[in-house]
């Protein structure tokens, strides 16, 4: 069925949708198997060991996500096949250092993920928005509006080209941080150079669609 390509303000759309929400999922799926590997770490754990608590924990998070929802969403989903890739890859080596690296390479494969969901269906951003939708109305809201408005689904493929981008470049510098210092040093510094990449992407995000909010309540 053709999509309708009406004027309406993509502001109009899933008012409801709690923008607080991102910021806590961010938190949440950051910086919960980073706590995990340096408790592990503190308990007297290896590197290795350490490291592997914590895409475990990231796992349990991504499973306990998808229960809570009663749907694998395609982010959700996506992110757990390469979850399980990447902890098959590292037992297979051992290395420390490629598990940070995996981790890299995956939040790479993300970005080009992004980028390629702009191109073929619907951007992960608009994945990422109904996930945050507090009730099946909001849901119903959000593809309304990707149905309906032609302004609405190029604000979603434009967020989705910004984490794309973002999450590649990211990924890139963590890469140089992991062969250029230490094992602890990296799982530090990666962390922060991914909090500060996310802050910036989301506060961009959360700027964007309150603009177009305050947009769509001018015309209405």
């Amino acid at each position: 069925m053709e999509q309708a390509d009406t004027a309406k303000h993509a502001g109009a759309y899933g008012k409801d949708v709690r923008l607080a929400g991102l910021v806590t999922m961010l938190l949440w799926d950051i910086g919960l198997p980073v706590v995990a590997y340096y408790l592990a770490r503190a308990a007297g754990m290896s590197t290795f060991n350490s490291l592997l608590v914590g895409t475990v924990v990231a796992g349990m998070r991504l499973l306990w996500v998808a229960w809570r929802t009663k749907q694998v969403d395609a982010f959700a989903g996506f992110m757990l096949f390469i979850f399980a890739a990447g902890t098959a890859a590292s037992f297979l080596t051992g290395d420390p250092r490629f598990m940070l690296l995996k981790n890299a390479a995956l939040t790479l494969v993300a970005g080009v993920v992004f980028l390629g969901s702009c191109r073929f269906g619907k951007p992960l951003t608009f994945a990422v928005a109904t996930r945050l939708a507090g009730s099946a109305q909001d849901r119903a809201d959000l593809h309304r509006g990707w149905a309906e408005s032609a302004d609405f689904r190029r604000k979603f493929v434009q967020l989705g080209l910004l984490w794309g981008i973002g999450l590649i470049v990211e990924a890139l510098i963590r890469v140089a941080i992991i062969y250029l210092t230490s094992i602890d040093v990296a799982v530090a510094a990666s962390v922060v150079v991914q909090l500060a990449a996310f802050a910036i992407m989301t506060v961009i995000t959360i700027s964007g669609i309150r603009q177009m909010r305050e947009e769509a309540d001018a015309l209405a």
